[in-house]
């Protein structure tokens, strides 16, 4: 994509802002009429309700404590920071949102107090990103009290607000300009870039008057996210999965939306083919309700109402506000502030999307076969184990029918140390143990971006039988097998899946094991012949149409690392006759 600014100079950016000096980056949230609409959505939501029940301002703020932030590098255990900052941040969202609703239990002193909290802060950096000068956690705070500032900072007592806007520019804008500062983030091609930029770019915007100085401030910025653009797959296919997806991009949409408003649309960085597609992403990844690829470090989840708004207010594609978390009545739930006072009544519509999607250059494929009660989906990916949370997962793939998934991708584990570390392919969810790919002579896909598949596709949209086809030969290290091509074929009509890997050695091997991963309770049935899911009723059946035996490794401990506390079911089939030349087909129904 072309690089973001490209023909705006910082003296052009300069009297762009100067023009929009009177300008707000979210008018929407210092509108009377919009606040007043916010208030309302509040109260249909729970949100009015829930301030009332959970916000106590006789409570004692919660202390960061030196052991609590130390006990990352002491042990790898990241949550009881994250857990306590968390906490933390909850409070502080309770208490601006009342006094910005004039909600009865709003507490200027509790608000108060919290905002001189953070500034008394030793660091707004992340126990597990200690060391950098700032990072996800530091400039989403930074905006988070910036914007506070800006939408009730005449409510606040001067003393306060000078300090916060101090600590602000002491720890992030004073820090962007270091040149001792040395961050990666400024121009990575991943989730960092997009939020750290955009963040910094979303405080100046509340924070900076002065146009030269906001431009000398945004400039760079900006032109840096152009680099996370880049590591979006021509396609618009995120690598990174769906939930960072959610994450990096949103905090672009953030961005694009405060710039666009700012600067009374004189600036629009949503104006690119390529951000179109990456918009149109969630389409692709969606398999039904809240599930979704869980491919890489991604997890299940919705897409937030703001960014679905964002997007339509740029293009049009509705079909997003279809992935929402909805209410009974089909409205989206809402609740951060922005979502309150954006949200116009819209409502979706309930229609299921049972396209198929091809992302080619992302290399993953969504097929659907009939839709009804027994309608199956089914997700395959290919791509290249070199991506920003990479698992080891070339031909990895998931099944889906009757509100269960059947067949896994298990997605991320818990964040620890040893996740980031020369250790990570120790963890079952990030191996190829954890996914549905062989294991040949007792050999895993290795991680690096030489090791990749390659994805073709037939009749998409069809009627009768879909197919994707992943080259798996190059996930493997080299001489481990000359040819693996896996094919998935969905008899779109019966709802009825066939893999078919087709395997060519040079000389006979050891040993091959395909793998079949789950969650659900796993049987062998049909005197060994087959392996049942879940329920006769709502259950999945695989069967060999080679000679084999199944076998069924309940990985209790090795799962622990996970988030859901789902615990990873590996069923293997090992052949009987291993050949040069060998097709191993099993049938899903």
């Amino acid at each position: 994509m072309k690089m973001l600014l490209r023909d705006i100079t910082m003296n052009d950016l300069a009297g762009i802002y100067r023009r929009s000096q009177d300008r707000s980056p979210v008018p929407y949230l210092i509108d009377k009429k919009c606040v007043q609409r916010a208030r309302r959505n509040a109260k249909k939501n729970g949100i009015w309700d829930d301030i009332t029940a959970s916000l106590d301002p006789s409570k004692d703020i919660p202390a960061i404590k030196r052991s609590d932030f130390r006990n990352y590098q002491r042990n790898g255990d990241r949550t009881i920071h994250q857990n306590k900052e968390g906490q933390r941040r909850r409070e502080l969202s309770l208490a601006g949102t009342a006094l910005w609703l004039g909600h009865p239990s709003a507490d200027l002193d509790y608000l108060q107090d919290l905002l001189w909290a953070y500034c008394d802060d030793f660091t707004w950096i992340m126990a597990a990103h200690e060391g950098r000068s700032i990072d996800l956690g530091s400039a989403m705070l930074a905006a988070s009290l910036s914007e506070l500032l800006h939408i009730i900072g005449d409510k606040l007592e001067k003393e306060v607000r000078d300090r916060v806007s101090s600590e602000i520019d002491k720890r992030i804008f004073q820090n962007f300009w270091n040149y001792h500062n040395v961050d990666f983030w400024k121009t990575v091609r991943m989730n960092w870039n997009h939020v750290c930029n955009g963040e910094i770019v979303r405080t100046a915007l509340y924070e900076i008057d002065d146009p030269a100085v906001l431009a000398h401030m945004t400039h760079a910025a900006i032109q840096n996210m152009t680099y996370a653009v880049d590591g979006f797959a021509d396609d618009g296919g995120c690598e990174e999965g769906p939930a960072y997806w959610a994450y990096g991009f949103g905090h672009y949409l953030f961005t694009a939306h405060a710039l666009h408003l700012k600067t009374g649309g004189e600036l629009n960085i949503m104006q690119d083919e390529k951000i179109e597609r990456i918009c149109r992403y969630p389409l692709a990844a969606h398999i039904e309700g809240r599930f979704r690829s869980t491919f890489a470090d991604s997890s299940h989840g919705y897409v937030p109402y703001r960014h679905a708004h964002i997007i339509n207010e740029f293009y049009d594609v509705p079909e997003l506000f279809e992935l929402c978390l909805t209410n009974p009545n089909r409205s989206p739930k809402i609740g951060e502030n922005h979502e309150l006072a954006l949200y116009d009544g819209r409502k979706t519509s309930g229609k299921p999307d049972n396209q198929d999607y091809y992302l080619p250059a992302l290399g993953q494929v969504k097929l659907r076969g009939k839709p009804g009660p027994s309608q199956m989906t089914v997700m395959a990916l290919a791509g290249n184990n070199g991506v920003p949370h990479n698992h080891n997962d070339i031909g990895s793939f998931i099944v889906y029918r009757q509100g269960k998934l059947h067949l896994v991708d298990p997605g991320g584990p818990v964040y620890s140390k040893k996740t980031f570390s020369s250790r990570r392919y120790e963890i079952l969810h990030c191996n190829s143990l954890g996914h549905s790919v062989p294991i040949i002579n007792g050999t895993q896909q290795k991680a690096g971006a030489e090791f990749f598949g390659t994805l073709t596709v037939e009749n998409l949209n069809g009627d009768d039988h879909k197919i994707a086809v992943i080259d798996m030969t190059h996930a493997y290290p080299k001489g481990t097998v000359n040819s693996l091509r896996r094919t998935l074929e969905l008899d779109a009509s019966h709802n009825q899946l066939t893999l078919k890997d087709a395997y060519s050695f040079s000389r006979q091997p050891k040993s091959v094991e395909e793998a079949f991963v789950t969650f659900e309770n796993a049987k062998i049935v049909a005197k060994g012949r087959e392996v049942r899911l879940g329920s006769k009723t709502n259950g999945l059946t695989i069967r060999a149409k080679a000679e084999g035996t199944f076998s069924i490794n309940r990985m209790e401990e090795e799962s622990k690392e996970g988030r859901g506390g789902e615990v990873i079911t590996r069923i293997v089939f090992r052949p009987s006759n291993l050949d040069k030349e060998m097709v191993l087909t099993f049938e899903i129904k």
